[in-house]
């Protein structure tokens, strides 16, 4: 009778408890025992909130697992809609560690209530009682929103209301962006997280272990080697011993690159893959199809007049060039593009620490390159006319263009059109490794991050949406603030030609960018290349955002019931608004970042950019870069200035303006590196046979209509896989880079 006594007038909640962290390389399973979980639900409630649930057990830790356990609560508790989560440590712990709590699931009265964390808790000493703000990286407590999430202004309890408060104050006080003030009177440059040593940052923001034990071993055994190299060869030039690592054939080049793939035990797929491009890389039609489908893609843009920059050099051009036609012919015709470099205008020579790396000093060569192409009839693109232009020494221009059919490959006009194609490329390469990659997959990436944390609280549904896709911008973007953008000693600075003025080349950037850029389907209108053939980068871009628009535009529709509720939403507007005020609260008409969002329509456009923009376009100019990394094909920087209008060019010219085998090592260790995944990414399909998970598991938004959605998205990009395997078949060269299984849902390398 007693027992019955105790459970009058309760109720049974089960609580089910992940924990630890999920990716498939985990060999070791460790547990997390310093201290006890303790559950409140409906804390803060009047009428409902229950007593401290205490939890004792053995929590995983840097595995994904899952502690059950049961309570009788009150029956006035009722429908568990809130849930504070806390750790207390055992009172003597010394060393403690914090606890990745992946999410709490309550079953009551025969329903399923999920509630999303994905953060890290801190056990706090109960000695000292429980703290109210953040501490060792992370917050005192998880006040956590059930099921979808909720807006605020459809909120009535005031309990309710008021976590949903502290949970936003206490990411305010975690994430915070820089000062302005440090800002003012330095280049043009969005805005980003104050912090500025990776440690510091909040845990969330950090890198699991996973990532730093594996992923990172391999970029710091380059860097190892990298130091090596720059010692030995700082010592041999002091005792007169020293000579710079020159090759004199392409083929040394090549197999140079053999060589230290096998020392570094670089993936023999990536290598065979380099090699295949290497096979042709000298050949027009393979410039061609590289300016379509390489990391490079985001620039072919049509021509649209002949005056201004190309109409010096038309006279270059003979009858073969063109098939017959005149220059004013093609352009009538729609078959002239062209790739341009103007983002170095003003950047000067680099080369300031060769020393470091090579033993000596260099002067790195920055050239002004742009590439007309041409559409031929057999629907290949092709190089022209390629203009060069030293304007840091003063130089005049210079035209060049491939030379007649059958030219054998040591004819010097041969070798003349070689050489300034490697210029071009170089110089493209700069230009999109600054700007198309890190200024606009990474910098402008960061601001999304920072606002959504500092703006949109754990219950918003919009926030669950797009942690998945920001979580890992803010990490790689500290690391790569250090690593590469330090004025003295920075990554660029040891390989890239304008690594010497990084900061410099990013205003550049800026001071053109905006907001529409974002937008890749009025991208490929504005530069007219929705027509050219074999511009598959084009279809799966343009496939992929269609996809991932259809997705939130069902997930906008969960969440707002009409267009006036995102007028009402001041959370989404303080995202908008701090986005603008503080992200590029120094560019141009805050380049042209809308301030306020007034509709549905808006927002979906919006979330869709960011969304695309941490995925597939980051795929798309991150993950194929070591493939097309030989040296000569695209040289990192060039120790000889372009050749004079005519100049007559040997074989030996052409191999003293390339960098010697200490650059060419690093440029390939950068390039292997960043193309490959870490060890806990989640991609938007899955594919067990690789080892790589998929969306489902990283979600946030977990209601049973939020998850069908996402399951459609999943069908979406398992069709899109399906049209690339089959356009694929048959092809020398896949291109796969962006089939949804090798697309990382966020930016993390």
């Amino acid at each position: 009778m007693s027992e019955l006594k105790k459970i009058a007038g309760k109720a049974p909640y089960v609580f089910i408890i992940r924990t630890g962290a999920d990716y498939p390389q985990l060999r070791s399973i460790k547990k997390w025992n310093d201290g006890t979980m303790m559950i409140t639900v409906n804390p803060g409630s009047k009428n409902t909130e229950s007593r401290i649930l205490r939890i004792k057990d053995e929590f995983s830790l840097n595995s994904e697992g899952s502690v059950r356990v049961e309570f009788w609560l009150s029956e006035t508790v009722g429908i568990p809609k809130l849930l504070k989560v806390d750790l207390e440590s055992n009172k003597l712990e010394l060393v403690k560690e914090a606890l990745f709590v992946r999410e709490v699931t309550v079953l009551y009265n025969f329903q399923v209530y999920r509630f999303p964390i994905k953060n890290f808790v801190y056990p706090h000493n109960p000695i000292r009682g429980n703290p109210t703000v953040a501490e060792m990286g992370c917050p005192p407590h998880f006040l956590v929103r059930e099921g979808a999430g909720t807006l605020k202004h459809q909120e009535t309890e005031d309990f309710i209301i008021k976590a949903r408060e502290e949970d936003l104050q206490t990411l305010q006080s975690m994430v915070e962006w820089v000062d302005p003030k440090k800002m003012e009177g330095t280049r043009l440059y969005p805005g980003h997280l104050a912090i500025e040593e990776y440690d510091k940052l909040p845990r969330f923001l950090q890198f699991r272990e996973a990532r730093l034990d594996t992923y990172l071993s391999l970029k710091f055994l380059g860097i190892r080697q990298a130091e090596k190299n720059s010692v030995k060869n700082v010592l041999q030039k002091v005792v007169f011993q020293y000579e710079e690592e020159k090759f004199d054939s392409f083929d040394k080049y090549k197999l140079h690159l053999i060589e230290n793939a096998k020392h570094m035990n670089w993936s023999k797929t990536d290598l065979h893959e380099a090699l295949s491009v290497i096979e042709t890389w000298d050949e027009d039609d393979e410039c061609g199809r590289q300016m379509l489908l390489g990391p490079h893609a985001i620039k072919l843009t049509k021509v649209k007049t002949l005056e201004g920059r190309w109409k010096s050099g038309l006279s270059k051009l003979a009858d073969y060039h063109l098939e017959g036609k005149t220059p004013d012919q093609a352009l009538q015709q729609g078959l002239l593009y062209e790739v341009t470099t103007d983002t170095l205008i003003g950047i000067k020579h680099g080369g300031q620490q060769s020393r470091k790396l090579t033993g000596t000093k260099q002067t790195w060569y920055i050239t002004l390159a742009d590439c007309m192409v041409y559409q031929r009839s057999d629907d290949k693109v092709v190089p022209v006319l390629i203009r060069l232009e030293n304007r840091v020494d003063g130089e005049p221009e210079t035209w060049w263009v491939p030379p007649p059919p059958g030219t054998s490959k040591d004819d010097p006009k041969f070798l003349q059109w070689l050489l300034a194609k490697m210029y071009f490329r170089g110089s493209d390469l700069n230009r999109y490794s600054l700007c198309a990659h890190f200024c606009r997959a990474h910098a402008v990436g960061e601001v999304f991050g920072v606002a959504a944390y500092r703006n949109l609280p754990n219950a918003h549904p919009i926030l669950r949406l797009l942690q998945p896709h920001i979580q890992g911008i803010i990490p790689v973007n500290v690391h790569a603030r250090v690593i590469f953008q330090a004025p003295e000693d920075g990554g660029f600075s040891m390989f890239i030609g304008v690594g010497d003025q990084t900061r410099e080349v990013f205003e550049n950037y800026f001071n053109e960018f905006c907001y529409e850029e974002l937008l890749f389907p009025k991208s490929i209108e504005d530069r007219e290349v929705q027509n050219v053939p074999g511009y598959y980068h084009r279809d799966d871009m343009l496939a992929s955002w269609r996809v991932i628009e259809a997705y939130v535009k069902e997930m906008v529709d969960l969440t707002y019931p009409t267009s006036e509720d995102v007028v009402k939403d001041e959370e989404i507007q303080n995202f908008a608004r701090d986005i603008v005020e503080q992200g590029f609260r120094r560019f141009k008409n805050n380049a042209g970042f809308p301030r306020s969002i007034p509709d549905k329509e808006k927002l979906c456009e919006y979330l869709t950019a960011i969304i695309f923009n941490f995925s597939f376009y980051h795929a798309s100019v991150n993950f194929q870069t070591f493939k097309y990394s030989f040296t000569p094909n695209v040289p990192t920087c060039m120790v000889r200035p372009p050749p004079a209008q005519d100049e007559v060019i040997t074989m030996d010219r052409i191999l003293d303006s390339l960098p010697v085998g200490e650059i060419a090592f690093l440029s390939y260790n950068v390039a292997y590196n960043l193309g490959q995944y870490s060890p806990i990414e989640r991609f938007f399909l899955e594919d067990s046979a690789e080892d790589k998970l998929g969306i489902i598991g990283e979600n946030m938004a977990v209601a049973p209509e939020q998850e069908a959605c996402i399951r459609r998205l999943i069908e979406g990009m398992r069709g899109l896989k399906q049209k690339i395997d089959d356009r694929n078949k048959g092809l020398k060269f896949k291109y796969d880079v962006l089939s949804p299984s090798n697309v990382p849902i966020t930016t993390q390398t």
